[in-house]
């Protein structure tokens, strides 16, 4: 096909008369700007630092102190699952005064914002390319942004939420121009590049890098050549990245996805997840009118314009698949609101025609009559699904932390007294210790004789709130993150029995015999008070097995010194150090490995 041809093809064969076009510029402008920028209010007002946002800030303040990109200094573990939020997060710390969890609240409001415009323009081309000219727009899909709590929420929380939805915008929009047939054959390598960061946002996005890619390729039908070079691009980053995660780390995999154990199905759980997002919100109303919307769309179109709308709802279908697949996330909505941002994409506004002339009207009655800022679902939705395992994180933290806007790392400190307060006992003790802290609000209960093994720290204390206490304990102490996201030894744990009864990522929680073995004092013998479960046989076996074998080599690969040599050893045993998994018996571990 020519490509005057494919131009042709792209045009209605009859289209209805347009506005002038200054008139429709600013009819467009007004009608994207406004909801862009009252999303971007809503998001202020939302405006918080979670807990689990503060988790990234303790490895980079320690990348930022010289110690690398880990949690505790001397140990190489990767608590962070989104590389480019982290290395973003430390560029802007090195070059910005101030707390770093106010400008990761600020960042990602700004990024959310200038996504959502971005993906509105690349929409608003789409259509205009169509038409041969600028058409009058109605907002549609926005609406649907604008009108969700989870989307306030995630613009900010410290999270790489608003990193991935810059991302995706970023995507669509390259997309969308290099689908004009005026650019066949041109650029090309930029957009592979950009496609190809999705694994360095968060390694699942690595599914719409693959969906893009192949839209791209369809469109563009490079030769085999260019198709290669596309090709190295994209994954030059990815691969670079994954040879030093191997090497420095020893896994293949961030330690929180091998925690979650991410190549699990638990399809049940996953349907409840999707069920708790859905069902408060009433969502299958705006997207049914919004899938009619798409479908018109999509039979008016041509061949390219099919490719071009049809891949990222393909790129959504999967993504959403996959959440579903492995159980879902423990945050309410959190993990769905990329494929819904993608979903959306093509619809985010629609031509303001007769044919379509309901459409923005009834996704506006839906956003005022169900999901209005007076609506308690804005703070507190209703879990949509019975046994679906999820926390509403505004309303947690507001609970914790006593304030509506959790935005400074002060506001976690403050919100944990008694846990300061027991580190600074435990730094005033006249030898290392390990804190044994009340469950509960995390105050002081006891110590115990701390491990010599880690000779540069004064104090270790268990971390459940992990973000928290990383905040509270100095860079140069030691954390034991008991939920295994950040723990060698409990990530590599077998579920225990009773697994379905704890949170989705959850699941790992460290035994008190695997903690005392990695933490007491081996000369001391006998369990000390405080630990019930723990008997003096558990402890020797425990402590003989991480001696042994594998289990020795594991934790040998994250705290020995990083020489070339060790590096080797961690890249070529980084596979079969992934898939190690530790019986929570200390008698069988031993069996295992010695």
């Amino acid at each position: 096909m020519s490509t005057a041809e494919a131009t042709r093809t792209l045009r209605p064969t009859a289209p209805e008369a347009d506005p002038p076009t200054q008139w429709t510029t600013w009819w467009n402008l007004a009608f994207v700007a406004l909801p862009v920028a009252l999303l971007a209010f809503l998001g202020w007002r939302h405006r918080a630092l979670t807990d689990d946002g503060t988790i990234f800030l303790r490895t980079v303040r320690q990348i930022l102190a010289g110690n690398g990109p880990v949690l505790n200094a001397g140990e190489r573990v990767e608590a962070n699952t989104s590389t480019l939020w982290q290395w973003l997060l430390a560029f802007l710390g090195w070059i910005l005064p101030g707390d770093i969890g106010f400008t990761a609240v600020v960042t990602g409001l700004v990024l959310t914002t200038a996504g959502v415009a971005l993906a509105c323009d690349a929409t608003r081309r789409l259509h205009a390319r169509r038409a041969g000219r600028q058409v009058p727009l109605a907002p549609a899909g926005i609406l649907v942004l604008l009108a969700l709590p989870p989307f306030w929420d995630f613009s900010t929380a410290g999270l790489d939420s608003g990193l991935g939805t810059f991302w995706l915008a970023g995507c669509w929009w390259l997309f969308v121009r290099d689908a004009d047939p005026a650019r066949h054959g041109a650029g090309g390598l930029p957009a592979a590049a950009w496609y190809g960061a999705g694994f360095l946002v968060r390694p699942e996005l690595a599914v719409v890098t693959a969906v893009f890619l192949t839209g791209a390729w369809l469109l563009q039908r490079p030769s085999w050549r260019r198709t290669a070079a596309w090709l190295a691009v994209a994954g030059a980053g990815s691969v670079a990245y994954e040879i030093f995660r191997a090497g420095y780390y020893g896994l293949l995999t961030p330690m929180p996805a091998l925690t979650k154990e991410a190549g699990e199905t638990e399809l049940g759980l996953g349907w409840r997840y999707g069920a708790d997002f859905v069902t408060p919100y009433f969502l299958y109303i705006p997207l049914t009118v919004l899938a009619v919307a798409g479908v018109v769309f999509f039979r008016c179109a041509g061949t390219r314009d099919r490719i071009v709308t049809g891949t990222p709802v393909v790129a959504a279908a999967l993504l959403a698949a996959y959440v579903v697949k492995v159980g879902g996330d423990y945050m309410h909505a959190r993990m769905l609101l990329p494929p819904l941002f993608l979903a959306l994409l093509p619809v985010l506004v629609v031509r303001a025609t007769r044919s379509l002339a309901t459409v923005s009207p009834a996704v506006a009655v839906w956003a005022v009559a169900c999901i209005g800022p007076w609506h308690p679902s804005a703070f507190t939705p209703t879990a949509g699904a019975a046994g679906a395992k999820t926390v509403v994180v505004r309303t947690s933290d507001i609970g914790i932390t006593g304030t509506l806007n959790a935005d400074h790392t002060d506001d976690w400190l403050r919100a944990f007294p008694e846990l300061r307060a027991a580190i600074a006992q435990g730094m005033a003790s006249p030898q290392p210790v390990l804190l044994h802290l009340r469950p509960g609000d995390y105050g002081f209960e006891s110590t115990v004789p701390l491990n010599p093994a880690y000779a540069h720290a004064q104090v270790s204390v268990p971390g459940w709130y992990l973000g928290v206490t990383g905040a509270a304990v100095p860079l140069d102490q030691r954390i034991v993150e008991m939920w295994g996201l950040a723990n060698t030894v409990g990530a590599h744990l077998e579920y225990p029995d009773d697994w379905r009864e704890y949170w989705p990522g959850h699941r790992k929680l460290i035994d008190d015999v695997w903690l005392l073995a990695l933490e007491l004092d081996p000369r001391v013998t006998e369990p000390p008070p405080g630990y019930p479960k723990v008997t003096a046989a558990g402890l020797a076996a425990a402590r003989h097995a991480l001696s042994c074998g594998d289990l020795k080599e594991l934790l040998d690969s994250t705290r020995e010194p990083l020489t070339w040599k060790r590096f080797w050893s961690n890249l070529t045993g980084a596979a079969s150090r992934t898939s190690l998994r530790i019986p929570r018996d200390p008698i069988a571990a031993e069996a295992r490995f010695c």
